[in-house]
């Protein structure tokens, strides 16, 4: 506390410790306006100039250096201002349209009860780097109901954001459009977007305790983030009432995380389509007692049989019975069967050999990271050498699920030695046999539905679930859940196949999955 603050607390003791108190603060309210205390006080100068706005101003006229001398307009303040300045803003309500914080560094503080409320248009863009937009101790309110807009736009980068309330009212587009990078984004909220609540398609961004409320009747996303967003980062973030997703993450999103967020009621299931995501998100739609199985029967004539998974490994040269290997890939959830975000938490095993160990590997068929064959090599028994029209997505040490839905809807799995453009080298996992390259006659067979899915990679995303089973007679049964359910990617399938180390591979089980959406 400076001298005369202590000197006027102790002057007012018989008036009440409250009273004094509020004076003293008052006091260093006015010595921070007038640029610090000159006894000891420390108080931290801010190095750019400050200009005043007050929307009760008659006009724009006067410098805005001084709240005595202030604009009436934001955009007066901005046109005004230089790089690393400052503008505070009074409260009232500003009908401004084509607001842009453009020079680096420019700060907007606005007090309580600020409104922004433009009759068109985007109600403020950030086209800056290194810019502020913040209502201390409050919160800013934007008004975006005047047409398919978006509240607030930020295209530089490294823009700060805190404590914005935007409500679209239905007709606002977009609450939050961030297309910059490296943005932070604090305790900010949107009400009933028309498209989205928060936008994000530039890298590194962060979103920390934001919020949104959707209205249920709009196709609406909470948090989406599309593009080629990379390194995303949502904490402790909420959203409800949105009927397309809580939570959005597209095709062509990387690195993304998203830590103890919620989802609410109205909320659509979320939608993770990006790759390399870590998502705990506490999801409306993971409910009790909302597990399945598949295959699945309907009661309409469909029984939902197990799928069959035996040891021995066949092709067209015969089978191979030597015990320890891999055995044929039975398909248990084909591609494209479950069209929406899943959870894959576990497998229902049938015995049907008495006296048996096996051991079971679980795949992922990754549905958005698959190529067709066009042209080269026919993809035949032995071949090693596959032509594909895009085989960009794949990588050496992939494993690779190959498979004819007119031939081997099963398919095989390969291993991946070498991508070279469009030229994929693979080969047979090892085998007793010392049998080489494909399995089966693909493409003399079905030519023209070769396809081939990312089934693994040396990343935790696309491992595999590995588990065993022991059964001392047939019709034994046993549910295996993973400790943590796995998250599946629309359209995504599962693949399964067996070892078995006790009878020679003549080891044979019934499955199927267990999951919840």
């Amino acid at each position: 506390m400076t001298t005369a603050a202590w000197q006027l607390e102790q002057t007012a003791i018989g008036v009440g410790d409250e009273i004094a108190n509020s004076l003293a603060a008052r006091i260093l309210q006015v010595q921070a306006a007038l640029g610090g205390a000159a006894d000891g006080g420390h108080i931290p100068l801010f190095t750019g100039a400050i200009y005043y706005v007050n929307a009760a101003a008659a006009d724009d006229t006067e410098d805005g250096l001084s709240p005595a001398t202030a604009k009436k307009t934001i955009g007066a303040a901005i046109t005004a201002a230089s790089a690393g300045d400052a503008i505070t803003i009074k409260q009232g309500t500003y009908t401004e349209t084509g607001l842009d914080v453009n020079k680096t560094g420019l700060e907007l503080w606005f007090e309580l009860g600020a409104i922004l409320d433009p009759a068109s248009g985007d109600c403020l863009t950030v086209s800056g780097s290194y810019c502020r937009v913040t209502c201390p101790g409050g919160a800013l309110r934007v008004n975006n109901d005047a047409g398919a807009n978006s509240g607030i736009v930020v295209t530089g980068n490294f823009v700060y954001l805190n404590e914005i309330r935007v409500s679209c009212g239905s007709t606002g587009a977009l609450g939050f459009d961030i297309q910059g990078d490296g943005c932070d984004l604090r305790r900010c909220r949107c009400a009933a977007p028309l498209t989205a609540a928060f936008k994000v398609s530039g890298d590194k961004n962060k979103l920390e305790e934001c919020c949104t409320g959707g209205e249920i009747a709009d196709t609406s996303i909470g948090f989406w983030l599309t593009g080629s967003c990379d390194k995303a980062r949502l904490r402790w973030c909420s959203s409800q009432g949105h009927s397309t997703a809580g939570y959005q993450f597209d095709a062509g999103c990387t690195n993304i995380v998203a830590f103890q967020c919620e989802s609410g009621g109205g909320d659509g299931h979320f939608v993770d389509n990006a790759t390399l995501t870590f998502l705990d998100i506490l999801d409306k739609d993971s409910r009790e007692q909302h597990e399945h199985s598949y295959p699945t029967p309907d009661g309409e004539g469909t029984a939902g049989d197990p799928v069959t998974v035996q040891s021995q490994i066949n092709d067209e040269t015969g089978a191979n019975n030597t015990a320890n290997y891999y055995g044929d890939v039975a398909v248990v959830v084909p591609p494209a069967t479950i069209t929406t975000d899943w959870f894959y938490r576990g497998m229902n095993i049938y015995a049907t050999t008495t006296a048996d160990d096996q051991r079971f590997f679980s795949y992922r068929v990754e549905y958005d990271i698959s190529a067709a064959r066009n042209g080269g090599n026919a993809w035949d028994a032995g071949a090693t050498v596959l032509t594909f029209d895009d085989a960009s997505d794949f990588a050496t040490g992939d494993l690779i699920w190959i498979s004819t839905p007119g031939y081997k809807p099963n398919g095989e799995i390969v291993e991946v030695t070498d991508v070279t453009g469009a030229v994929v080298t693979i080969a047979r996992q090892t085998e007793a046999s010392g049998r080489t390259g494909l399995h089966w006659n693909h493409t003399t067979n079905d030519g023209g539905n070769e396809v081939a899915y990312l089934c693994w990679r040396a990343e935790g995303e696309y491992h595999s679930s590995d588990f065993n089973y022991s059964s001392a007679s047939a019709r034994e049964f046993r549910a295996s859940r993973w400790q943590q359910p796995r998250r599946m990617h629309a359209n995504d399938g599962v693949i399964v196949r067996m070892i078995n180390g006790t009878d020679n591979n003549n080891s044979q089980a019934d499955v199927a999955i267990i999951w919840s959406d």
